[in-house]
């Protein structure tokens, strides 16, 4: 068993890393401690970082694509952590899942056609369909006992007042586990979901990036995990497309490299055309990284979820001692956690991030960022030392005693 370090503070000024290096642009001053975007302040797992050392020393960098053993490495992790099988010939490999998610859209809708997201989440969704000339249907999520779900009845509503002015409800572009809130969806919330999906003829694009970070007493279930094991979805099938990478779970997103999932043969025709023209070979590294990380990081990968869940349960317990004003929503997956600083006693979400950024000191995403329905919300990134988490809750907590 070795010992992986988590604890040390990596200098990443001056790397060009856009969580340290743009504090200045994004939040207006250097001194804010960021813990906002979702990259960790960690070094990835030690076989990664070698093999990545290794292949700069062969000093040629040219065109490269995955080969199979790239897709073995893939096919064996989803096997292995979700018991998952998939066809070899189901796997697309992109530079990212913001772009696979615009390059479905751009094969599958035409203007003007509707997709539905879940506000509040990531803020690309809400780009990706405005850059394709849809129309956004929020379907919001219902937040009950600092607990967060999916509100159908509100998402059969919105289809049927789509559908009655004449609108092509096309696609739905969801988000599993669910980033900000934090929740893994279970089996019988996401079947609910597929089969209103499958009645209403709707395109499923699942965004799982966020499917290997999991907190202990809960699971993953991939949508099409979901879908193969029951024949009703047999048709069905032809009309989801799932997103993953190893980039969040190893801390390799600035090596922009993702797969994406397509059963169906004539929608993996159609996105590949929608991708041509727009540069979209992967590096060496990033295959080379995703490779090694799913053959050889999974003990690195169990080592990093006990530091995070540490550090989860040390915040909600600084939260409650120390900070009882901001509430941390529970958390399920992933290492981002949504607080709710409506006691704060701000009027509007301008003063709470003007407070954040300028009294705290501290660098969060807004939750205005992830639409509306983020008001009076912060997203804060747990993935970072114990001491530097423990320090922007510290300033925190200076500058809420002192506005008092």
């Amino acid at each position: 068993m070795q010992n992986f370090n988590f604890s040390k503070l990596e200098n990443r000024e001056n790397t060009m890393a856009a969580k340290w290096d743009k504090r200045a642009e994004i939040f207006g001053s250097e001194d804010v401690l960021p813990l906002w975007v979702a990259d960790s302040d960690w070094q990835t797992a030690p076989a990664v970082k070698q093999k990545l050392i290794e292949r700069a020393e062969a000093g040629i960098f040219g065109y490269s694509f995955a080969d199979q053993s790239i897709y073995q490495a893939v096919e064996d992790w989803l096997q292995k952590r979700f018991e998952l099988k998939i066809d070899r010939e189901w796997l697309l490999f992109d530079t990212g899942v913001v772009p696979a998610i615009n390059f479905t859209l751009k094969a599958i809708t035409e203007e003007n056609d509707a997709v539905i997201i879940q506000p509040p989440v990531y803020r690309p969704f809400f780009g990706a369909v405005k850059a394709n000339n849809c129309r956004i249907i929020k379907n919001e999520l219902i937040k009950e006992d600092n607990h967060y779900q999916m509100d159908l009845a509100n998402l059969k509503l919105e289809i049927k007042k789509a559908k009655e002015k004449g609108e092509r409800v096309r696609a739905m572009i969801f988000c599993s586990p669910h980033n900000p809130v934090g929740r893994v969806w279970q089996e019988d919330e996401l079947l609910k979901l597929l089969r209103l999906l499958k009645k209403e003829d709707i395109y499923l694009l699942s965004d799982e990036i966020h499917s290997d970070l999991i907190y202990p007493g809960y699971k993953h279930q991939p949508v099409l995990k979901l879908l193969l094991a029951r024949e009703e979805f047999k048709d069905y099938r032809q009309k989801v497309v799932s997103f993953m990478a190893a980039s969040k779970t190893f801390n390799i997103a600035g090596l922009h490299t993702s797969y994406t999932i397509i059963e169906s043969k004539k929608l993996r025709q159609a996105y590949n055309k929608a991708k041509e023209g727009f540069g979209t070979g992967n590096s060496p590294f990033g295959l080379l990284a995703l490779k090694t990380a799913y053959n050889q990081g999974e003990e690195w990968l169990e080592a990093q979820l006990k530091y995070l869940e540490s550090n989860y349960n040390f915040l909600k317990e600084y939260l409650q001692e120390r900070l009882p004003q901001i509430k941390a929503v529970e958390a399920e997956g992933t290492y981002l956690v949504w607080l709710d600083c409506s006691e704060l006693g701000f009027e509007n979400d301008e003063q709470l991030i003007e407070f954040m950024n300028k009294k705290a000191e501290v660098g969060l995403n807004p939750g205005r960022w992830f639409g509306d329905a983020g008001s009076m919300h912060m997203r804060l990134n747990l993935a970072c030392p114990r001491e530097r988490l423990k320090e922007g809750l510290d300033r925190i907590k200076e500058a809420v005693k002192n506005n008092l």
